[in-house]
């Protein structure tokens, strides 16, 4: 399962609480027969399931202090965590970078609403990275402004991903040639069956959730228009999870009256990668002309 950044930021407000402030009662080591030194394992667990997401995960004092962070965190930083906890941005990121840290921090601070953008980093290996970082006010359980809580997820385009997800554009136009002969199944096996896909095809409609989009095509499908479309200047944008391909669908196919049809329209093709596939969510494309005016 793939967490939603603002989920995982949720479970991460949790998880850093507990680990951050919570202490044991004496009342609780008695009645559960155990001493105070062995009840902080809550905190110890909280810390765990901290460490196995993925997402860097930090937050910091209103004075931009590192109060915690997960083992992701400590791998963008370099250091173990003991040795980052009170330490700054200007500390642990000298230059342009750590200022650029600091002053989001202040962005958001002052709105008091949750900010996102993207950022260019350095692993201390070399390695170049883009997040993007998502920052919330970090609350007590009264609502007091804390300080800063935040949760960057790599964004960083993949050629290797590139290439999958042009593979699997390729699958979805050459299941669409299938589907104008009246064959369904191609084109059902190179979606997603989620509920949020969404279909604007060339006659308009907006369809969202498979079981309308798979009536939609099964309509097409049943017309058996004929014909052929080929996509051209393909540009891709993938990350780990979403991709997005935007090309021009070029060719014929019939209409209902039975006429020949010439095709030039733009498209946006939206990918999603589930169970290691990637899975069209969204075909979005321009009016046929006809239809247009």
């Amino acid at each position: 399962m793939i967490l939603k950044h603002a989920t995982a930021i949720g479970i991460a407000t949790w998880m850093l609480t507990i680990a951050s402030t919570w202490q044991p009662t004496p009342l609780l080591a008695q009645n559960e027969g155990r001493s105070a030194q062995a009840a902080p394992s809550q905190s110890a667990t909280a810390t765990t399931l901290m460490d196995s997401i993925p997402d860097i995960i930090f937050c910091k004092d209103l004075d931009g202090v590192y109060r915690n962070g997960n083992k992701a965190w400590t791998q963008l930083a370099g250091k173990p965590l003991d040795q980052l906890l009170g330490k700054t941005d200007l500390d642990l990121f000298p230059g342009e970078l750590g200022k650029s840290f600091r002053a989001k921090d202040q962005e958001m601070l002052a709105s008091g609403q949750t900010r996102r953008n993207e950022e260019w980093v350095v692993y201390p290996d070399g390695r170049r990275a883009l997040l993007d970082t998502l920052k919330t006010p970090w609350l007590d359980e009264h609502g007091k402004v804390l300080g800063v809580l935040g949760s960057c997820r790599e964004i960083t385009p993949d050629p290797a991903a590139e290439k999958e997800v042009l593979a699997a554009n390729a699958r979805f136009y050459a299941a669409l040639n299938t589907l104008f002969t009246g064959e369904l199944a191609p084109m059902v096996a190179v979606w997603s069956h989620a509920k949020d896909v969404t279909y604007m095809g060339p006659v308009g409609g907006f369809q969202v959730g498979w079981e309308a989009v798979q009536k939609d095509w099964e309509a097409q499908a049943a017309m058996k228009l004929g014909g052929k479309v080929i996509a051209s200047g393909m540009q891709v944008t993938a990350g780990r999870e979403l991709a997005i391909v935007s090309d021009i669908e070029t060719g014929e196919n019939t209409n209902v009256k039975g006429e020949p049809q010439k095709v030039s329209i733009r498209a946006t093709n939206l990918f999603r990668k589930e169970d290691g596939q990637w899975k069209m969510i969204g075909h979005h494309v321009d009016l046929l002309p006809k239809m247009a005016q």
